[in-house]
C-alpha cells in the first residue's frame, strides 16, 4: 500500500499525495477481498455479468450490464440493461430499461431456437460531446446470433458486430449502427435494417487488422481528442491482440492507433494463453488498460491485471525492456472470472468483477474487489505555513472532483507526449 509521503527540506515540501477510501495499490500485486455486489428492482434469474459503469455529469453513477435469462425453450437469453448506485458501487438498482432486449429470428429447424445475444456491453458519458454537437452518452456493445441445439447455444459469430448506440441520457439511447466488424463477418448480413458496416477493420486495414476474424469486449475512454475504443481482435483459438482505435466524438472517423498487448505476452504473467475483456480507464490525468488473462481449453477468464497506458495516440504501454509492466493483478476467484471494470469515483467497491460460478444458480454474479488504482500527483511548493496548507485542499479537491470539461489541456497534453 502507497503511503503519503512528505519530505521537508529547508524551503520546499514535496508531496506525494495518494487519495482515496480504499486500498490503493500500485504494485503487481494484490490482496483483495471481494464481496457480492446485489442489483435490486430485477429478477435474479441466470445473474449479472460484464459492469460498464460511468459518471454523469451531475454524479450519479451508471452502469450498463449484461443480464442472462433462461427461454422457456432453454437457450440463453442475454440483454443490456441499466443501473444506478446510490453508494459509490457497493450496490445497484436495475432502472427498468433494457437498451437491448433479446430477439430471435425466423428461421427453420434445427435454427429454430435462437436468440440475438447482446454482451460485454460499455457505457460512457462523454463530456466532450456537446461542445461539436454530438450526443453524450454512448454505448458499444457485441451482437451476435446463437442457437440452441437442444445442449448448449452455439454463438455465430460471423452474424455479428460491434453495435452501437447513443442518446442525450442513458435511458434515450437510439440511434443503432453496425460499426466494427471483421473477417468472420458474412456479408449476407448487409441485408438486415442496419446496413453494412461502418468500418470493416480487416478490409481498412488489413496489415494491422486483417487476421482478424472477430472484435469484441470493448472499452470506451472519452478524451479532448476524442473517443478511444480498446478492443480484442481474436485471431484463432490462442491468438490475438488487443487493439486501439479513436473517433471523434461523434463516433465518426475512426482509425486505428495501435496494437496495446498481444496474447504472446499473456505467459509472461502466469500459466495464461492470452487477454480478453478489455477495460480503458482514466485517474487523475493518467489512463490504464485492464485485461483478463485467459487460459486455453475453454477461454477461461483467470482474474484481471492493470497496465499503465503511457500514450493513448500510439498505444503504448509502460514496458520494462519490452515487457508490459503490471500496475496490479487481482488473483483468480472460482471458476471462471475477470471483465474486470473500473470508475475512479467508485470509491465503495473499487474495481468490479465479475464471477461465473458454473454449477450454482445464478451462474453469473458481480463482485467488489475493494481495490482502487491509486491517483498519485508529486508536487513541490514553498513550506510557508497556511500556504501549503491551502494549496494542498486545493490539489486535493482537484483531484478528487475531476472533471473531464475543465482539465488542464497543457496537463493532458504532456501525460500523451504531446508537448
Amino acid at each position: 500500500m502507497e503511503l503519503l509521503d512528505a519530505k521537508n527540506t529547508v524551503s520546499t515540501i514535496s508531496l506525494t499525495c495518494l487519495i482515496s477510501s480504499l486500498v490503493l495499490f500500485t504494485a503487481a500485486s494484490t490482496h483483495a477481498s471481494f464481496s457480492p455486489i446485489g442489483i435490486s428492482g430485477i429478477a435474479v434469474d441466470e445473474g449479472n455479468f460484464d459492469p460498464g459503469p460511468t459518471q454523469a455529469a451531475d454524479d450519479t453513477l451508471w452502469m450498463s450490464y449484461s443480464h442472462v435469462a433462461i427461454a422457456p425453450a432453454g437457450n440463453k437469453q442475454i440483454e443490456t440493461r441499466l443501473a444506478v448506485s446510490n453508494d459509490a458501487g457497493l450496490s445497484w438498482q436495475d432502472q427498468g430499461v433494457s437498451v437491448n432486449t433479446p430477439s430471435s429470428l425466423l428461421f427453420a429447424p434445427p435454427n429454430n431456437i435462437n436468440a440475438i445475444a447482446h454482451e460485454v456491453s460499455r457505457l460512457i458519458y462523454n463530456p466532450y460531446a456537446a461542445s461539436v454537437g454530438a450526443d453524450p452518452w454512448i454505448l458499444l456493445w457485441h451482437r451476435y446470433l446463437s442457437v440452441y441445439n437442444g445442449v448448449t447455444d452455439i454463438r455465430l459469430f460471423e452474424h455479428g458486430w460491434i453495435g452501437l448506440k447513443s442518446g442525450s441520457s442513458p435511458i434515450l439511447l437510439s440511434n443503432e449502427r453496425k460499426l466494427f466488424t471483421g473477417n468472420l463477418y458474412n456479408s449476407i448480413n448487409n441485408g438486415d435494417p442496419l446496413g453494412v458496416p461502418e468500418y470493416p477493420l480487416d478490409v481498412l486495414y488489413p496489415a494491422m487488422l486483417g487476421s482478424c476474424l472477430v472484435f469484441s469486449e470493448p472499452g470506451l475512454l472519452p478524451q479532448p481528442d476524442g473517443v478511444y475504443i480498446s478492443m480484442l481482435c481474436s485471431e484463432g483459438i490462442d491468438a490475438g491482440k488487443n487493439i486501439l482505435l479513436r473517433c471523434d466524438h461523434a463516433m465518426n472517423n475512426c482509425v486505428y492507433r495501435g496494437e496495446l498487448i498481444n496474447n504472446s505476452e499473456a505467459a509472461s504473467f502466469g500459466a495464461f494463453d492470452g487477454f480478453s475483456g478489455s477495460e480503458l480507464v482514466a485517474v487523475g490525468y493518467r489512463n490504464y488498460l485492464i485485461v483478463t488473462p485467459v487460459s486455453n481449453p475453454g477461454g477461461i477468464y483467470r482474474g484481471c491485471i492493470a497496465f499503465e497506458i503511457t500514450n493513448l495516440s500510439n498505444a503504448s504501454l509502460k514496458r520494462s525492456n519490452g515487457v508490459a509492466e503490471a500496475l496490479l493483478t487481482l488473483p483468480p476467484q472460482g471458476d471462471f472470472n475477470g471483465a474486470c471494470a473500473y470508475h475512479e469515483t467508485l470509491s465503495g467497491s473499487g474495481i468490479m468483477m465479475s464471477q461465473a460460478f458454473i454449477s450454482e444458480s445464478p451462474t453469473f454474479r458481480l463482485f467488489a474487489s475493494g481495490v482502487a488504482i491509486a491517483q498519485s500527483v508529486s508536487v513541490s511548493i514553498p513550506a510557508t505555513g497556511s500556504l501549503i496548507l491551502g494549496l494542498l485542499l486545493m490539489l486535493i479537491a482537484g483531484i478528487r472532483k475531476r472533471s473531464a470539461t475543465v482539465k488542464i489541456a497543457e496537463d493532458w497534453a504532456k501525460n500523451n507526449n504531446l508537448q
